[in-house]
């Protein structure tokens, strides 16, 4: 059964404009920071990859077609619009790997746990992650429930209730088939988790960077 990896970066990096070319090929520690997360999803059993970006953003194009992924060409007007553009077409029990091309996390091997979760049964599984406190509110922070079982998904919240956000996941194409009904992923997953499905939290690590705000970047490429 394959495993698909899909990409979204079809987006605007609208907090950290003006910008010469796209966020997803700034460099962090001498590569594109897209980089790191395909090789993260080919460490976790990655057979192909699928990039979704504008038709105008001529820079992702060439370097995801360098890497071997297949290009898809679209509009979201959502982040959850841009991974389903790229699972179109794909097989039910496809598993598909999600993740963010302006993040870098450890380890690398991170999504084999999520993926042996999902072989194993479980709807989705998700990486976690541990971040400092003054990121938390623009995050997507974990609440978990008895027995460290994650009963829901808080979306940037005023008041987190952990410390751990979910950085990345695994779940076959039918469980993302309705992912449309939630504008970010992590409500969606919130959704899934509130009518009982089998959600996994793996703990990762507290290695967790990203380049979403012109802070970030600065952070991550000190840190790199």
């Amino acid at each position: 059964m394959d495993i698909v990896g899909v990409i979204p970066a079809a987006g605007h990096a609208i907090r950290l404009q003006p910008l010469s070319g796209s966020k997803e090929l700034l460099e962090i520690g001498g590569r594109p920071v897209m980089d790191y997360l395909v090789e993260r999803m080919r460490a976790g059993g990655c057979t192909s990859l699928r990039v979704v970006t504008r038709p105008e953003k001529d820079d992702v194009i060439a370097h995801a077609e360098k890497l071997g992924a297949e290009v898809v060409l679209a509009r979201p007007a959502t982040v959850s619009e841009s991974f389903l553009a790229g699972m179109s077409g794909l097989g039910e029990d496809n598993i598909v790997l999600i993740g963010f091309p302006d993040t870098i996390w450890e380890p690398v091997e991170g999504y084999r746990e999520p993926v042996s979760a999902v072989r194993d049964g479980a709807d989705v599984g998700l990486g976690l992650f541990r971040i400092d406190a003054s990121d938390l509110t623009r995050s997507d922070v974990v609440v978990f429930g008895r027995n460290g079982r994650i009963d829901g998904i808080a979306v940037k919240p005023a008041e987190p209730p952990s410390e751990w956000i979910w950085g990345c996941a695994a779940a076959r194409a039918h469980v993302w088939a309705d992912l449309g009904r939630a504008e970010w992923p992590g409500g969606y997953i919130d959704l899934l988790c509130r009518e009982g499905r089998d959600v996994r939290g793996f703990e990762l690590s507290d290695v967790w960077l990203d380049v979403g705000t012109h802070d970030a970047l600065r952070r991550a490429r000190d840190h790199r």
